[in-house]
């Protein structure tokens, strides 16, 4: 698909909010580059001329200062020494252009970045209140996430600024009118202008064009997104700049029509479509599958041949089945060896869709999940549930690959939404389709209660204390506190464990591992009480239609168990969201003493109340600087417990015996080192301390000397590449360290 072809509304009604607005903090010094020329920080004068800019480039680029004696910012320091008031300003909303959408950047670097060039002007520069606000911004809450070479090109980057600058007012008006109007001509001048430098031109056009362009400074890494969105792109164009831009432009219109709401190519459901190397990677702290633990149900949509075809030979057979025919899909270990089989031309084509329809049906999905059969798009035929392993039936002239089904509905139906064009989704993580659907076909039969599981594994005090390392006492502590306030945080630095241990203290109290008594989300800036609670979301034929949210059907399923019986909602990252904003008038409902009281809905004429049964636990990091953002209406109604590194536990010493590794020995020896020089730096401290969980159990149970190779350079160094991003020494020092570990 052409990018002309594309529509602009679809593109930039999936961007997400929190990158929208990012872009707009620098929309006014944009503005003015391309117009006319003034300065944001100081509007009284020009600076976007290419006097200012050559001025700048000659001092940065014919005069460079070799060496690392000292960093780019004292280099700079001197560059700029005695330049005139243009030149500065030039220099300073460069600096504020290329750190503005930097994802990992802390907003006090940013702004010490600034003021220090803004130190070689004559007087106290007042900046602008927007550009003020700017600074407010916490990091990582949108943007690229930058690597070394990017923090380390300042220099080159705002070379090429200059440079730009100077190119853009060789144009005539007429031509620079048509790149402030057309996007790709905007990117067209920035290519023509000089040598190019990827990282800045990228962070440009994003800026100014967010609508069009993706948040990703890597030329290289925008390759390999747009070649594994190529299965959505349909005809790929060159491996240019310009063409790659434009291919990843229509791979979010495409997947625009399949996904919906906002979401970022590094979204995991969004991700998996890329990434090759995706399923192959060690989930993180917030991921942990307990595999012991039942499964809860799951939903597909599915299509019984091409616009329903095979419908009725299934419906009379109690079956579904896949068209494919590969072989045994038991016999295939991962998904690229499906994909391989079905590449019997040998292109190199991903095939996702197809390769994880075959994945899905053979490895995913399991008897008891719901399956709603379907049409096209718009029509459902069926819902039923799976009753059977997956089998390969060779005998079967086709669709060989089949499960038993027990189909409890045939009719045609209007699906609420517009239904993926694959053969197979999941749909699991969009609970609210899912309630649409179920009411739908509630009306005309009862809905099939979840399956009674026969047993579930025990889960005891015991089994906690073994698992999370914490001592006895710590545990009976934390159990009270969360019995009694029925609200807890458990706050600490990344990598102490915090999901770990909330999923585990919700099963310790139960005494059984049950997910189905569990659930989680995740705050972020930009979450609402829409999100959360209810709220009205609009439909394709241009109304509203009112939505419940997770926290809402969670109660609802609460409220419904026996009363004694325990449920527990957990809510990663809770200090990244508003929270009167979320929660709303349920803030006074979630104290203890408030259970059961009933409170009257914003969205809905009816009382609603939070049951005495339902827990809630929060999780914070505090290597987040939005901790500001914690009020004392949280701190009253949740009561807070502090997890630290546990390298001293002696669980975490049994682990270490258990490893019995010299090389790991001497890991541990230099983290605990490392987390004594972060805890006493004034800009990180005890919160931003390296966590056990970095250096506990593989899901593969591997602990050969690989594994502790990619612990140090997967993981530990480039966190303290993002800890110490302006201070070289440090970072190569304590690298180093670690690299030594090794040898």
């Amino acid at each position: 698909m052409s990018s002309d072809q594309v529509s602009l509304s679809d593109v930039v009604q999936s961007r997400p909010e929190n990158e929208m607005e990012l872009a707009g903090e620098a929309t006014e010094v944009i503005s003015h580059l391309l117009g006319d020329r003034y300065s944001t920080f100081d509007p009284t004068i020009e600076i976007w001329i290419p006097s200012v800019a050559e001025d700048l480039r000659a001092r940065i680029e014919d005069d460079p200062i070799i060496g690392t004696s000292m960093d780019q910012w004292e280099k700079l320091d001197i560059q700029l020494k005695d330049a005139p008031r243009e030149v500065v300003l030039m220099a300073a909303e460069l600096v504020f252009l290329r750190e503005v959408p930097i994802l990992g950047i802390r907003p006090e670097t940013r702004r010490t970045h600034l003021y220090q060039v803004l130190a070689h002007l004559d007087d106290d520069l007042q900046l602008p209140a927007e550009i003020l606000r700017s600074f407010d911004r916490p990091s990582d809450l949108g943007g690229f996430r930058a690597g070394q070479w990017y923090y380390r090109d300042m220099w080159l980057h705002l070379s090429w600024g200059a440079t730009f600058v100077r190119y853009w007012n060789s144009l005539d008006e007429s031509t620079r009118e048509q790149a402030r109007l057309d996007p790709w001509a905007l990117q067209q001048t920035m290519l023509e202008c000089g040598e190019d430098h990827p990282g800045m031109r990228n962070a440009l056009q994003f800026l100014a064009r967010p609508d069009t362009f993706e948040p990703i400074a890597s030329g290289t890494t925008k390759l390999r997104v747009r070649n594994g969105l190529s299965d959505w792109i349909g005809t790929v164009g060159e491996d240019d700049p310009a063409s790659v831009d434009r291919d990843l432009f229509a791979a979010r219109a495409e997947l625009a029509q399949e996904f919906e709401g906002e979401f970022g190519l590094w979204y995991e459901y969004i991700r998996e479509q890329w990434d090759d190397t995706f399923y192959d990677e060690e989930p993180d702290e917030s991921s942990d599958p307990d595999e012991d633990a039942p499964r809860s149900r799951r939903y597909w949509l599915y299509s019984p041949g091409s616009q329903a075809s095979e419908w009725k030979d299934f419906l009379t057979e109690g079956i579904m089945g896949l068209g494919w025919d590969i072989g045994d899909l038991a016999e295939f270990p991962d998904r690229e060896s499906i994909r391989r089989a079905l590449d019997v031309d040998e292109t190199g084509a991903s095939m996702k869709n197809d390769v994880l329809a075959l994945w899905q049906f053979q490895n995913e999905i399991e008897p008891g999940d719901i399956i709603y059969a379907k049409k096209g798009r718009r029509i459902l035929v069926g819902r039923g549930e799976v009753t059977s392993e997956a089998e390969y039936d060779p005998d079967r002239d086709s669709y060989r690959y089949v499960r038993n089904v027990n189909w409890t509905h045939d009719g045609e139906w209007e699906n609420p939404e517009n239904a993926a064009l694959k053969t197979l989704t999941d749909i699991s993580q969009f609970p609210g389709y899912v309630d649409q659907l179920e009411e739908l076909f509630a009306e005309d039969s009862e809905i099939l209660q979840e399956p009674l599981r026969e047993s579930l594994p025990a889960y005891t005090r015991e089994n906690f204390l073994a698992e999370v390392f914490v001592s006895k006492d710590e545990y009976d502590r934390l159990a009270s506190l969360l019995k009694r306030k029925k609200n807890i945080i458990l706050s600490g630095p990344p990598g102490v464990g915090k999901t770990f241990a909330a999923k585990r203290l919700a099963y310790s109290i139960m005494g059984v591992k049950d997910p189905d008594r569990t659930q989680m989300v995740q705050f972020h800036q930009s979450y609402s009480y829409e999100d959360f609670m209810m709220g009205y979301r609009p439909t394709e034929e241009g109304g509203f239609r009112l939505e419940k949210g997770p926290f809402y059907r969670f109660c609802e399923k609460a409220r419904a168990d026996d009363s004694k019986r325990p449920y527990f909602f957990i809510i990663d990252e809770i200090n990244r969201g508003n929270i009167s904003k979320i929660f709303g008038e349920l803030l006074m409902l979630i104290e203890a003493d408030k259970r059961g009281q009933d409170l009257r809905l914003l969205y809905k004429d009816e009382l609603f109340s939070i049951p005495n049964n339902l827990h809630i636990i929060g999780m914070m990091n505090t290597a987040d600087r939005s901790l500001a953002v914690i009020d004392y209406a949280l701190r009253r109604r949740f009561g807070f417990f502090s997890m630290r590194p546990a390298f001293a536990t002696p669980g975490f010493a049994e682990w270490q015996s258990e490893v019995g590794n010299p090389k790991f020995n001497g890991l541990v020896d230099v983290v605990t080192r490392l987390n004594i020089e972060i805890a006493g730096d004034l800009s990180l401290g005890r919160g931003f301390t390296v966590g056990h969980s970095y250096l506990t159990r593989p899901r593969s149970d591997n602990l050969d000397e690989s594994w502790i190779q990619s612990i140090v350079y997967d993981e530990l160094i480039p966190l303290l590449d993002e800890y110490w991003f302006d201070e070289p020494e440090k970072f190569e020092i304590w690298s180093s360290e670690l690299k030594n570990v090794l040898q």
